[in-house]
């Protein structure tokens, strides 16, 4: 491999392991499994190591992987959070414990082995016994503030004994810091998931994500009643604090949480505790959980022993463990080993090999969903699989079906690796019986009867009926819900009971509903009835944008409907809109403007339309929250799609956003091919490396300014002479 060749080889997998990050972190999805991320991360490694003239201290792999969220305030670590290094192969836990007998320069030394959840990492800190605030990982450096929703945890005290500080060896500690992994119970995950069925909710893909969604949730109640759990393992004194607040942070996001670096002068003191077992043995007496399954170990032999116990245990234990992690107990040693900017060189995890099962397919069944997309499903003969009894498995597309070449009666792998819902692997070949033929794809839908389409470029097959019962049910669903017209009192039962007497055919009907009607329905009152109308009532008057995206436009989600909603003022003039107008809008592009200017002009989108016309749900001036208005006059951010990244001194993050989409820019959270430009802040990180390997514009903070005042100006002229 020659210097150019090295040189595309590592930007193409600077880029590849920055997409499966934001999959990961940013939408809670893996195109790949752990294993096939890790080779791509050492491959990387070893090219950086090969050639350092292309080395960056931004590069993916000397960073770890950010879950920030904009929607929170952040604020700095105390110590950086930081990840392990992985390893599937017992040959690597004999090189690392070689290498730190060799490091240490010590024939032998101990190790501690504990599960290595599969949940997310929250850090919280405590002042006299009281809990002061409460952090995710982020970037490992800076984390977002989730102090309300950590406390609904039961395991998380908002105030200790009044004995606390007798845990600590010496003494003058009134402060310290607690890390764990929040968690949530696969009992727990199951009886969601049961609830959310039965409102024809979709159902949370896996408790990682599901854990990792709640937390960032900004209803408290909501996080409250999702009941997740914690098991923490680390625990150090902290010195210096100061400007320590006299009531937690609020997990909102409010003021400017950079200027609000309440901990800046922390240092870590943990070498108090001897060793992590000391250290496992303060988080018990001070009540804190811990997991149950700790060993210690001083030859690799005992380690794989202990890994071996640890996997046999996790086909019974309701939560998600994906291995093992491995530690230098002694803290003195860990200080000397130290820590790359990535991991500590004092610890190691271990992966176990993602749980499989092999089953038979009994059928192949069709579902229909609210846009019309026909999904085939796997019906399996009951197995036992990583905790539960599996029966069905999705097989995603026709594309995904012909791919695995998936037949009905064919035996197959299935597996649950970081997902709970279980995949099919792969077929198992050998075993197939001769008569087996390939499931055809449907030419008509298994509902309605309707004709099926396919859209070019795309692998689904798609019912376009707009009154087919299964897409007037989910489209009824997506209609009410919280970012549509938010109907309160009306879950997913009662629009399916409502559906299944006839009292409703589709969205306009609710505005029809009488209330003698409802009330003689069984589990329906007066009061129920009454908390109907209301909420009816009070969706005539939603925000445009709401309206919009309530209409169900394939492909128009929160963020496109709202960018429909500022380009046209009322449905009249959306429902007018051309191709060439729509396509013309930021971040629709052509596919997206024909999509909606086909569903108004299908009989079924006019249809719906017209009827929500006559019960009066469309006005003729639609409604605009007020940080929707438009800018008349143009300036440098009028639709440019803009990511904002690393950490400003002159202003936070949430002010900078809110301040360039007031200027009418469109602010969004990863690099993509669309956008033109980064405003790139000090630890821009990783999302830096992406826009100088795409050709982006990049604004340092200075410049930043510069534009943002000189926008401000234009702006301000521009209303003057309006």
């Amino acid at each position: 491999m020659d210097r150019d060749q090295a040189r595309q080889e590592i930007t193409r997998l600077r880029q590849e392991i920055l997409r499966h990050n934001q999959l990961y972190y940013g939408q809670g999805q893996s195109e790949i499994s752990d294993q096939e991320y890790d080779q791509l991360d050492r491959n990387l490694q070893e090219l950086e190591a090969a050639w350092p003239e292309f080395g960056s201290e931004a590069s993916p792999s000397s960073v770890v992987g950010d879950d920030s969220s904009d929607n929170f305030p952040s604020l700095k670590h105390s110590t950086p959070m930081l990840s392990l290094q992985n390893s599937y192969d017992l040959k690597e836990i004999q090189a690392f414990d070689q290498r730190m007998g060799k490091e240490l320069a010590v024939e032998q030394t101990t190790y501690t082995i504990e599960p290595k959840m599969d949940g997310v990492a929250v850090a919280a800190r405590y002042k006299n016994g009281k809990l002061q605030v409460a952090l995710t990982r982020g970037d490992g450096r800076r984390g977002d503030v989730i102090t309300r929703n950590l406390a609904t945890l039961k395991e998380v005290p908002s105030e200790l004994a009044k004995d606390w500080a007798q845990v600590f060896p010496g003494s003058g500690i009134d402060e310290f810091e607690i890390r764990g992994e929040a968690y949530l119970t696969l009992t727990r995950f199951e009886e969601l998931n049961r609830q959310r069925r039965e409102n024809d909710l979709p159902e949370l893909v896996n408790p990682r994500n599901a854990t990792a969604g709640t937390l960032k949730t900004l209803d408290t109640d909501e996080v409250r009643r999702r009941e997740l759990s914690v098991f923490f393992y680390q625990v150090f004194p902290l010195q210096n604090s100061i400007r320590v607040p006299e009531t937690p942070l609020p997990a909102t996001n409010s003021g400017n949480p950079e200027d609000t670096d309440l901990f800046s002068g922390g240092e870590s003191v943990s070498r108090e505790f001897p060793d992590h077992q000391g250290e496992i043995n303060a988080l018990q007496k001070l009540g804190f959980p811990v997991n149950p399954f700790f060993k210690t170990a001083e030859t690799t032999q005992q380690i794989s022993n202990h890994l071996e116990d640890l996997e046999a245990q996790r086909s019974e234990l309701d939560y998600q463990i994906d291995g093992a992690v491995i530690k230098v107990d002694r803290r003195d040693f860990q200080l000397k080993l130290k820590s790359t900017a990535k991991a500590p060189r004092w610890g190691l995890a271990f992966k176990f090999a993602a749980e499989q099962a092999v089953t038979t397919i009994k059928a192949i069944t069709l579902q229909v969903g609210r846009t019309g997309v026909i999904t085939p499903v796997a019906e399996l003969i009951p197995v036992f699989l990583a905790g539960s009894t599996v029966s069905r498995a999705t097989l995603h597309n026709w594309a995904d079906l012909g791919r695995k070449d998936i037949r009905c009666g064919d035996q197959v792998v299935l597996v649950k690796g970081g997902d709970i819902i279980p995949k099919i692997l792969r077929v198992c070949l050998d075993q197939r019986p001769e008569n087996l033929v390939p499931f055809p794809a449907p030419d008509e839908c298994p509902v309605c009867q309707e004709k099926v389409v396919q859209d070019d470029g795309v692998a689904a097959l798609r019912c376009d009926n707009l009154f087919c019962p299964a897409v007037v049910a989910g489209r009824m669903r997506h209609f009410v819900g919280r970012d549509a017209c938010d109907i309160d009192g009306l879950g997913g039962q009662s629009l399916t009971s409502f559906l299944n007497l006839g009292l409703i055919k589709g969205p306009a009907d609710l505005y029809r509903l009488k209330q003698s009607s409802l009330v003689a329905l069984p589990g329906w009152g007066e009061k129920s009835a009454e908390r109907f109308y209301a909420g009816v009532k009070q969706s005539v008057n939603r925000p445009w944008e709401a309206k919009v995206f309530a209409l169900g436009i394939p492909q128009v989600g929160v963020t496109t409907a709202r960018t429909l909603a500022l380009a046209f003022p009322d449905v009249k003039a959306l429902t007018g809109a051309s191709v060439s107008q729509l396509s013309g809008l930021p971040d629709l592009g052509e596919t997206v403007a024909q999509q909606v200017v086909d569903f108004f002009q299908s009989e079924g989108g006019a249809r719906l339309v017209s009827g929500l016309r006559d019960v009066g749900f469309f006005l003729e001036k639609e409604n605009l929250p007020e940080n929707m208005e438009k800018s008349a006059p143009e300036n440098w951010f009028t639709g440019r799609i803009i990511v904002l990244t690393g950490t400003l001194s002159s202003m936070g993050r949430s002010e900078a956003k809110k301040a360039m989409v007031d200027l009418g820019a469109k602010v969004t959270g990863s690099i993509t091919g669309k956008t033109q430009a980064l405003v790139a802040g000090e630890k821009a990180g990783s999302k830096l490396v992406k826009a100088q390997d795409l050709g982006i514009e990049i604004l340092d903070e200075n410049k930043f300014m510069e534009y943002l005042k000189l926008a401000r100006t234009q702006t301000d002229q521009g209303s003057a002479t309006s």
